[in-house]
């Protein structure tokens, strides 16, 4: 009770950031809630109202032959320089692809297949590599062996218990379009609130404002990426047909023909048949 009113009491001095003042109160608001047992009972509240919003969205559109083969160029490291004169598209357009969720999750789906397979191929050479470094503590001529083995159990998390975890990327359209809400908005109030990188309780609170914003947002924002996937897969229809409709006419290879076989085809008259032509 005691915190609370002092948290109150902060909004007299006229001194202080009113956001800043905002922040502690709503951080000693939290704090109580924590006790009581209110604060599981909000955020499941607050996810169920998200879950409304989402219950009836469209189906997720697909993606284009062109999509697909930049992302297959994407995970084997072309940039997107490359990757956009491969597919026959401008570099703009990889850009904004980048920014689309159905890309970005079937990007990462991908990479994590190839990560995932990267690794357990990676873990298959665990036991030969356990044998090299055996057979290398007694030769002073295996180094490079040992080092290549060792290196192999440091990534198999063998050597040492070091263990790089898989990277949490959004793997579904609705995590893309919640990863890239939630980002924009924190970063929007941490825009103007630059002490939210030194100080935690307001990059805490900057923080809670995006997620909140996002619950809010979210639906619009997910049904506009839809449309503009839409319209994406529209143009590429357009284009593959009018490239359909371009009629390749035979080329027809002229014949070269002799001076007997002109005189031939030309109209044969009484008594008036042309001389032959002298060389």
């Amino acid at each position: 009770m005691a915190l609370e009113k002092w948290a109150n009491g902060l909004s007299k001095l006229g001194y202080l950031d009113p956001l800043l003042v905002r922040s502690a109160q709503d951080t000693v608001r939290s704090l109580k809630e924590d006790l009581n047992g209110d604060s599981m009972s909000k955020d499941v509240d607050e996810l169920n109202k998200m879950a409304d919003k989402l219950w009836n969205r469209s189906p997720a559109p697909g993606l284009t032959p062109e999509q697909l083969n930049a992302i297959d160029l994407l995970i084997l490291g072309k940039t997107d320089r490359e990757v956009s004169e491969i597919v026959g598209v401008r570099r703009e357009t990889i850009t904004k692809w980048h920014k689309n969720p159905f890309f970005i999750a079937e990007l990462n789906v991908k990479r994590e297949d190839l990560w995932t397979d990267s690794k357990l191929r990676l873990k298959a050479l665990a036991h030969e590599a356990v044998n090299t470094l055996t057979n290398g503590l007694h030769s002073s001529d295996e180094k490079i062996a040992i080092t290549a083995a060792v290196h192999i159990l440091k990534v198999t998390g063998l050597y040492d218990g070091e263990w790089k975890g898989t990277l949490e990327l959004p793997k579904t359209p609705e995590e893309a379009v919640w990863a890239r809400m939630v980002k924009e908005k924190t970063k929007l109030y941490r825009g103007v609130r630059p002490d939210s990188f030194t100080d935690w309780s307001t990059k805490q609170w900057t923080e809670q404002v995006g997620k909140d914003l996002t619950i809010k947002w979210i639906d619009g924002e997910y049904e506009q990426a839809v449309n503009e996937q839409k319209k994406e897969l529209r143009e590429y229809k357009k284009k593959e047909k009018a490239q359909e409709e371009q009629i390749q006419l035979p080329q027809i290879e002229p014949i070269p023909l002799t001076i007997e076989e002109i005189e031939e085809d030309l109209p044969q008259a009484q008594g008036d048949r042309p001389e032959p032509i002298k060389a």
